[in-house]
């Protein structure tokens, strides 16, 4: 969004700025000869010259005039000559290059041809006859005027630093509701199905106020189909416990009546009926966990121990299937406390060991470590297993999900226990990743933890 953002100001900031310093340029190349002080120089010389030629023509005659000219023609290489009011020579010739008007019917009183300054100028003399003063010059006595002078370069600084508060503020005014909708739509990928746009943008009448209340159409639906779909789970998980109950309980009577050669049937009865209500259990607790926004009733927890506790418990049943499982505090602040549920935490570490003891080789020990950082408590499980292809890493802790290859139903999973554990860190505040490593795989547990030598307090612990 910032890259948009970005886009956005700097597009339009340019396209002000690039504009600003054409016109400016513009403006100074066809700038009129008011802003330009040289011809304003020039034109009062030549004025002079022009009042000093009459004064000379009434009082002494034009061979004054003449000799005038000539020495302003040896001084300023002027060549001048004195008309009068019809533009008839008195003293000296009038050029015969001089240009004329757009029209055709009048000469220039100001002009610059071939590098060479026509100007001519009118004087009223002492007797209230009107003269005209025709000079060239043989040269351009107009540089062209500065371009970067400290007025032009402060308007133009003044004029790129307004446009681009201007263009910042459009920036922000166009993707600030592009921004919001792009929260409330992370939001809804992380499982929140409550993020909504707001009301504030949902009021716009402009195409983004249709699409924030689209989303918002479009996030209730979906609040409304999950939260039916979780019902139907949780519902449908309890109304099966009391005919499952009341199963192994006829089948432990058919037990103690049945004959040897029954037991083989009944056992497998048992061991299927044991499954399915491994498979009850954690599809109500799977069901609880997601219908939990957060955590109901919390204390603080002694993570290390209790980890240590439930390897104790799972190599315990790991050992029947010729499999153990070691733990290791890495760290002495290992043991800082957590603020947490102790019973949603044991459950989601014995579906982590139990599925690393579940596909570990026989004969193999499934290690669990734990370790401290300064904010963060990391609970590692590894296995020597297959692992799974790199492209189900994130997709093994969704409900259900089963790898084809190394990790397939013969391995007796349901497909629910890293759901449950990913949903457990998820309420902690934490988070659960899974790697593949070149002889096993490992599930990584991180908790937020209070720093070390902090006080327990429940946003340290919530992270």
């Amino acid at each position: 969004m910032r890259t948009l953002f970005i886009k956005i100001f700097l597009w339009f900031w340019l396209a002000m700025a690039g504009l600003t310093v054409l016109v400016t340029a513009v403006s100074s190349l066809t700038a009129s000869d008011v802003v330009w002080p040289g011809r304003r120089t020039l034109t009062a010389a030549t004025t002079l010259y022009a009042e000093t030629a009459v004064l000379l023509y009434e009082q002494q005659g034009p061979e004054a005039v003449a000799g005038y000219f000539r020495r302003v023609m040896e001084t300023s290489k002027l060549q001048a000559a004195l008309l009068d009011e019809q533009g008839q020579p008195l003293v000296g010739t009038m050029p015969p290059a001089w240009p004329m008007s757009p029209d055709g019917k009048r000469r220039e009183e100001f002009a610059i041809v071939e590098s060479r300054t026509f100007l001519l100028r009118t004087v009223e003399g002492a007797s209230g006859r009107r003269y005209l003063l025709a000079t060239v010059f043989d040269r351009n006595l107009l540089p062209m005027p500065p371009f970067w002078t400290r007025a032009r370069v402060i308007r133009l600084s003044v004029l790129v630093l307004g446009s681009g508060i201007v263009c910042y503020g459009l920036a922000w005014y166009l993707t600030r509701p592009i921004g919001r909708l792009r929260q409330a739509a992370q939001r809804l990928a992380a499982g929140d199905l409550t993020a909504r746009t707001g009301a504030r943008l949902g009021r716009l009448t402009d195409e983004i106020g249709g699409l924030a209340r689209d989303f918002d159409a479009m996030a209730e639906r979906i609040e409304a189909l999950v939260t039916a779909q979780r019902r139907l789970f949780g519902d449908i998980s309890h109304e099966l416990r009391s005919p499952l109950a009341r199963l192994r309980l006829a089948l432990e009577l058919a037990q103690r009546k049945a004959g040897p050669e029954a037991q083989l049937h009944l056992a497998r009865i048992e061991r299927e009926s044991e499954r399915l209500d491994e498979l009850v259990g954690q599809l109500l607790a799977l069901s609880r966990l997601e219908s939990t926004a957060s955590l109901d009733a919390t204390q603080w927890l002694d993570v290390a121990a209790l980890t240590q506790q439930v390897a104790t418990d799972v190599d315990f049943e790991a050992q029947a299937a010729d499999r153990t499982v070691q733990c290791r505090i890495l760290t002495d602040d290992a043991h800082r406390p957590i603020l947490g549920d102790a019973e949603l935490l044991r459950r989601a570490l014995e579906n982590i060991m139990r599925n690393a003891v579940r596909h570990t080789p026989p004969s193999s020990c499934v290690e669990v470590e734990v370790r401290a950082v300064p904010d963060r408590l990391h609970i590692t499980v590894r296995d020597y297993g297959k692992g799974v292809p790199p492209e189900a890493l994130e997709d093994i802790f969704k409900p259900f999900y089963r790898v084809e290859t190394a990790r397939d139903r013969a391995s007796g999973g349901v497909g629910l226990g890293l759901a449950i554990a990913a949903r457990a860190a998820a309420l902690h505040g934490g988070q659960i990743r899974a790697e593949n490593l070149p002889d096993g795989f490992q599930v990584t547990l991180t908790l937020p933890a209070i720093p070390a030598g902090g006080t327990p307090t429940l946003q340290d612990a919530s992270g």
